[in-house]
């Protein structure tokens, strides 16, 4: 039986996350809540209800077979509320108010049709070939969106909304006359056989070679040596007229060696010489229409 007709969507979310937690404690920094907040709205669904929901123990918060029972529509309704808000705040997004940034290789590469057909309706663009030329207007606010290699992630700061747009593997770029690479006649190389060329790379600042050095980090293996050029178009130059080789990710790959089909070629990395590439945003609002025009073009 009902006795109290005060009620609101926030219980349930109240309710959903101290079971996921087993806890009162332990829901409070996800809720942002004190503890005895907490137990207020529980007790205030009780009474709603006119059932108990929770059975309290030493070793924890656990459902009543009646709490169960609404945990799983309390589950389904806050997705549609959720649906809902998502569906009346995305009329509110116009691309004539967004600042959007990307790094080059992603935008020429990937999305040139999404930047050559919208590049007047956004209210600003930003491509650039260095990372933190997004990162750091994005942890200020001075970019709405950004398209960047997930890997980048970890340096935002606050909330954020995420879609992986796609993968792909880093290739190892050389000159057809390479004699380095007459020996490595195998379809894929590892980062052992990098230690035996000559790599020739853009600076610090490129994505490229943050990820590359990354990705040695990662699997405890010393970077081999490099030089460094800060054109690309010098870097692939070298390349297509020495022994020297470079690492590009598989569409910047293609695109050079499509350029210069009779002098260069590409070998694929080892499954460690991976990029994923997302959307960034800081609502879902943003990322669905920025997500929707990347599709359509």
């Amino acid at each position: 039986m009902i006795t109290d007709t005060s009620f609101n969507i926030e219980l349930l979310y109240v309710l959903v996350a101290v079971n996921d937690a087993h806890s009162i404690n332990k829901s409070s920094d996800a809720l942002r809540m004190t503890q005895p907040a907490i137990s207020k709205k529980i007790k205030q669904l009780e009474t709603y209800y006119g059932k108990q929901l929770f059975l309290r123990s030493a070793q924890g918060m656990t459902l009543t077979l009646d709490g169960q029972n609404l945990y799983l529509e309390a589950k389904k309704l806050i997705q549609q509320f959720e649906n809902m808000h998502a569906l009346m705040t995305e009329s509110q997004v116009s691309l004539a108010d967004l600042k959007l940034g990307a790094l080059d290789s992603i935008a020429s590469n990937m999305y040139p049709n999404f930047f050559s057909h919208y590049l007047s309706d956004l209210k600003e663009v930003t491509l650039t070939n260095k990372i933190y030329d997004l990162i750091t207007p994005f942890n200020s606010g001075q970019l709405d969106a950004i398209l960047i290699d997930h890997e980048f992630s970890k340096e935002f700061t606050g909330q954020f909304e995420e879609i992986q747009l796609f993968e792909e593997r880093y290739y190892l770029v050389y000159s057809q006359k390479n004699k380095d690479l007459v020996t490595l006649n195998r379809p894929t190389l590892d980062a052992t056989d990098l230690n035996h060329l000559k790599l020739l790379m853009y600076p610090k600042y490129c994505p490229i070679h943050q990820r590359i050095s990354q990705i040695y980090q990662i699997n405890n293996k010393s970077l081999p040596d490099m030089v460094e050029i800060d054109y690309s178009e010098s870097t692939i130059a070298m390349v297509a007229n020495s022994d020297y080789v470079t690492i590009l990710p598989k569409s910047v790959a293609v695109n050079k060696i499509t350029q210069d089909p009779t002098r260069l070629a590409m070998k694929q990395l080892a499954e460690p010489f991976m990029r994923t590439v997302s959307l960034f945003t800081r609502d879902k609002a943003t990322r669905q229409l920025i997500h929707e025009m990347l599709i359509k073009s």
